[in-house]
């Protein structure tokens, strides 16, 4: 977002528009705080459509207009926002990798009263990642690794559960991790770390430090971890550094395997795809298959594992049913437990 006005000090009429993602948009959050803080009427819209993006009888003519996307496949939808909306500023990573909020927006605390039933508290203890996947554009957008915010920045403060949602992709490639781990540990935090970590570069300290606290999924419901096997090539230090976490008492169950599939050998599923998704099933953790390129096989495999429909069914069973729950012989729809 270029933001090339943020220095007029007429007050203004701002729209903000977030055209993907389930969890509170941080910079759209950030927006809103530094208009605030300038006195201007910020408008919020969850956008996810062009139903939500298209104007309304009661929208007033807005004299700003920012709108957020996350992911490639949003980019359509942005498009038509600029139809709707010429004088829209579009950013996020979906939309422009190199762009940047100003630093005196990303210097503004987040305005949570966009999302009023959200209750967690959610940011970047650090940003970059050690890494260098082909198919990953963190260590493009952000570089190497540098922390950016401890736990207690992160956290709304009282009344607010201390449930910290970690957005950072690469938490043990910083610096001062044991110094936040700390922090979770004597400030009573319980954790949630969405976007994963990298089980493959984590040692024994790491893995009795994530066992140590309170780890939960993205709902703070469920306990879960949330890391990723990308390539069978790692497939020897990704379960050493599994049975790793084990050994310090996370339970097998409680960890959640991304496997990037329709990638290496184009898009189809492969019998490297069924190799890892077995590995991971009989090690115990749940293995959730995230299509690089989705057509109709591969969303099905990933349906097909996510459901657990492959615990029962096999991969032949699902094909011939179309990848469909309801179209299997036995009549019965019902996933097995994931």
């Amino acid at each position: 977002m270029t933001l090339v006005t943020l220095n007029r000090r007429t007050r203004q009429s701002v729209l903000l528009l977030q055209l993907d993602g389930k969890t509170p948009n941080l910079a759209l959050m950030r927006l809103a705080a530094w208009h605030k803080s300038r006195g201007d009427a910020v408008a919020f819209r969850n956008a996810p459509n062009r139903t939500g993006v298209n104007r309304s009888l009661d929208d007033r003519d807005y004299s700003r207009v920012y709108g957020s996307l996350i992911f490639q496949a949003s980019r359509p939808l942005a498009e038509h926002a600029q139809r709707v909306w010429p004088n829209i500023e579009l950013g996020g990573t979906g939309w422009n990798i190199s762009e940047r909020l100003p630093s005196e927006v990303e210097a503004c605390r987040p305005d949570y009263t966009l999302y009023p039933s959200y209750s967690h508290s959610l940011g970047f203890p650090q940003r970059g990642c050690r890494l260098h996947c082909p198919f990953c554009v963190v260590p493009r957008k952000e570089g190497a690794n540098h922390a950016v915010a401890t736990i207690a920045d992160i956290w709304r403060g009282e009344p607010h559960p201390r449930n910290i949602l970690l957005l950072d992709n690469d938490f043990f490639g910083q610096p001062h991790w044991r110094d936040r781990i700390d922090e979770i540990q004597t400030g009573g935090f319980r954790v949630s770390w969405n976007q994963g970590f990298n089980v493959r570069l984590i040692g024994d300290e790491e893995a009795a430090a994530i066992a140590s606290v309170g780890y939960y999924d993205d709902q703070f419901k469920v306990r879960r971890l949330y890391t990723a096997w990308d390539n069978r090539k790692d497939e020897a230090r990704l379960f050493r550094n599994l049975e790793a976490l084990v050994l310090h008492g996370v339970k097998p169950d409680q960890i959640m395997v991304y496997l990037l599939v329709a990638y290496w050998d184009g898009p189809r599923i492969t019998s490297d795809d069924h190799y890892r998704r077995e590995k991971l099933r009989e090690f115990g953790c749940r293995p959730y298959p995230m299509p690089f390129v989705r057509t109709a096989e591969t969303v099905g495999f990933q349906r097909w594992v996510v459901g657990a429909y492959d615990k029962r069914v096999s991969w032949a069973e699902w094909v011939r049913a179309s990848y469909r729950p309801e179209k299997l012989g036995d009549g019965d729809p019902t996933p097995a437990l994931f």
